[in-house]
């Protein structure tokens, strides 16, 4: 019902998803986006979660790289009538961000999630000038256009394919670093510190007929209503209190915690960070980090990182 709490929405889909059995709720999420739980793997469900994250987790910049048919497009096409797909081709500023001639807001300023299809293929009108103002909205929330300056919660997704192994899924041995596929003018480490996660599409399998939902899930309205007003809830207090960040870089911290708080919120959106299980909160801090130190690891690897970036992995104790 529209007139229902954020908090009562996502406890009534909780209490729907997880009735019958643990995990019962991402049979309900996954079926709900259009596959089939069955034909999945523990690991590549989660991965197929943490795409929903942007849905969910406002401001939240998200890389998925991997093989052709993955359901990469059909995901953020499908989802929500609040995302928007910029299949490769050309991305202006006025289109991104505002039309100083038409004197309206780009798709940046008025949907949830914007996902940048076949990334690779994708040019970008006044390069130097776009990339600069995405990479300060990527960071802050905000941009300018002219004397024009707006804030916005909408989430950032690159997408597209990289040559993989997929025997033994994994990229391809070619590459130098996973960032190489991108276009000249986003191999900006500056620009790619600010992804909070890579998911590594290249474990997910490609889709066969069987791979399609078959059972009942939530009507995509409802689905994207729910993603909406969780987006409004701050789940990174329930991984403050668990775990000590002191050690970590700032933009770090950011990743982890807001890749965590949107799986919580869309594994476990009933929890408080008084009754959240450690069992719980682990699998979810377990996949933010290993995806943030994706991003660190590749960048060390870039020629304008290797003196910046360093691969880590982090360790995050629990708060005594």
């Amino acid at each position: 019902s529209p007139s229902r709490s954020p908090a009562s929405t996502s406890t009534t889909m909780s209490r729907s998803a997880n009735s019958s059995r643990p995990r019962s709720g991402w049979t309900c999420l996954i079926t709900s986006i259009g596959f089939n739980p069955a034909r999945y793997s523990p690991r590549e469900k989660m991965l197929m979660l943490l795409r929903l994250v942007p849905f969910v987790e406002a401001n939240y910049n998200l890389i998925e790289l991997g093989p052709r048919e993955t359901g990469k497009t059909y995901t953020f096409r499908n989802t929500s009538s609040r995302s928007f797909v910029i299949s490769g081709g050309t991305a202006t500023p006025a289109a991104l961000f505002y039309n100083q001639a038409s004197r309206k807001i780009g798709i940046l300023g008025y949907r949830d999630v914007v996902f940048f299809d076949e990334i690779a293929s994708t040019r970008f009108t006044d390069p130097e000038a776009t990339i600069s103002t995405l990479k300060d909205y990527m960071q802050t929330g905000r941009f300018s256009r002219g004397p024009q300056e707006f804030s916005s919660q909408a989430s950032i997704v690159l997408g597209g394919n990289i040559d993989t192994d997929l025997e033994r899924r994994r990229p391809a041995s070619r590459y130098l670093h996973l960032f190489e596929v991108l276009p000249e003018e986003l191999q900006d480490t500056a620009f790619l510190d600010r992804i909070h996660a890579y998911l590594p599409g290249w474990e997910l399998p490609k889709i066969q007929p069987a791979n399609y939902a078959a059972g009942y899930g939530f009507i995509t309205d409802y689905l994207a209503e729910i993603f909406t007003r969780l987006r409004r809830l701050n789940f990174q207090t329930h991984v403050n209190a668990r775990r000590d960040f002191g050690a970590l870089t700032g933009r770090n911290q950011d990743a982890i915690r807001k890749t965590t708080a949107g799986l919580l919120k869309l594994i476990h959106p009933h929890r408080t960070p008084e009754d959240l299980e450690e069992d719980e909160l682990v699998p979810c801090l377990e996949l933010a980090c290993e995806c943030r130190e994706r991003v660190i690891e590749q960048l060390a690897r870039m020629p304008g990182g290797r003196t910046e970036f360093k691969a880590e992995r982090f360790h995050l104790p629990p708060r005594t």
